[in-house]
């Protein structure tokens, strides 16, 4: 929507182009509030500006002294004064603290979009300096003029923990860019793409799990595949198979992977189009055990018509009713349980994602409903 914007957010960190779920959230989100409202974005100078789909404006230093620069204070309180901005949307609380000033003494209305309760997710990892964050979101969030949380499972808990008024609450989910389930001519395609380029055979079922390897809980997850799942499948499963990793940044000490080569794991790392890679395969797994908020590699492959079979940790914030039989939650641990998830799943011919889902979560339909909280 053009014309003067009237509504900002903050992203505090490079995410354009997006790389990760945290990273395609903000874009998502701000690609389609830009499409619905008078709406900027506000991020750091290291952003590809020329890749964004929607008004980003690099105010913020690339460094942590955003976090505390009173220089950074200024600049983004003149710019909101002079471009008449009369909300502010912050995509984490942490620059809250620096805001401080202009939640307490401006006519701005304020309001976090909480990816995670993060003071659980660090204690989750065991970082000593949980509480600190505990105390900046306790500060933040109960300062904010709304809360807009991306998982439904969070509301309530931040409700008790920080003693938040309900009615200053809401939620919207992580979206997906599509309004349908793939047909299937699209995931036959994506499929014949992926088996041309690496020597797959047709009937070998592919399973993946993607996510960045600097983050502890995915390189965790991987741990669980090699050390549970795959040699439960190895046992078990008695048809062709091979499980793809993908997802850059593993530990240089880390060489696990390449011992695993030739026993149905194939370590892809980065790869450009995720998507394809998604769309190529039988089914996605994600046996994530630690770490907050929605995990949002599901609604991504829900998205793309796959069935996802998770941990019961790695599916909160996810939407059962709304996911049909296309998310399949497992009790953390229970790896026998996880294994015969998989192999009754493959046993089973494809099936499209449910229209309950796309309802739920493509971006549009979230961004109408907090356009009609926040206006």
């Amino acid at each position: 929507m053009s014309g003067q914007p009237d509504i900002a957010m903050i992203v505090p960190y490079r995410f354009v182009p997006p790389f990760n779920g945290g990273h395609k959230a903000a874009f998502g989100f701000s690609d389609f509030m830009a499409q619905k409202a008078a709406f900027v974005c506000i991020s750091t100078q290291n952003n590809d500006v020329e890749q964004a789909s929607f008004p980003l404006l690099p105010l913020l230093p690339d460094g942590p002294a955003k976090y505390a620069s009173p220089l950074v204070l200024s600049r983004l309180y003149r710019y909101f004064r002079q471009a008449n901005i009369r909300q502010v949307i912050l995509h984490q609380h942490f620059i809250g603290i620096l805001l401080m000033p202009l939640i307490l003494f401006t006519s701005l209305k304020f309001t976090v979009y909480i990816q995670n309760i993060e003071y659980q997710r660090f204690k989750s990892m065991r970082k000593w300096y949980w509480p600190i964050i505990y105390l900046s979101e306790y500060i933040v969030y109960r300062l904010a003029w709304r809360l807009q949380f991306i998982s439904p499972d969070d509301l309530p808990i931040a409700v008790t923990q920080f003693g938040i008024n309900t009615k200053k609450c809401g939620v919207t989910p992580y979206g997906t860019y599509r309004k349908k389930s793939p047909d299937p001519a699209e995931l036959s395609e994506a499929r014949a793409l992926i088996n041309e380029k690496h020597g797959y055979a047709p009937n070998e079922k592919l399973i993946i799990f993607f996510g960045p390897q600097t983050y502890q809980p995915n390189l965790e997850a991987v741990d669980r595949i090699l050390d549970h799942i795959n040699p439960w499948l190895q046992k078990h499963l008695g048809i062709p198979y091979r499980i793809l990793i993908c997802g850059g940044g593993l530990p240089k000490s880390y060489n696990r992977l390449a011992d695993y080569q030739t026993q149905h794991i194939d370590y892809l790392g980065f790869v450009e189009d995720i998507d394809l890679y998604v769309k190529a395969s039988d089914l996605m797994i994600n046996p994530i055990n630690t770490g907050g908020g929605v995990k949002t590699k599901v609604i991504e492959a829900i998205g793309l018509g796959k069935t996802v079979v998770s941990s019961f940790t790695g599916s909160i914030g996810v939407d059962p009713s709304a996911c049909g039989d296309k998310l399949l939650r497992v009790a953390d641990e229970d790896y026998a349980a996880f294994g015969n998830t998989i192999r009754s799943e493959l046993e089973k011919p494809p099936h499209p994602s449910p229209d309950s889902f796309y309802q739920t979560y493509y971006w549009g339909n979230t961004i109408k409903s907090l356009l009609e909280v926040i206006k």
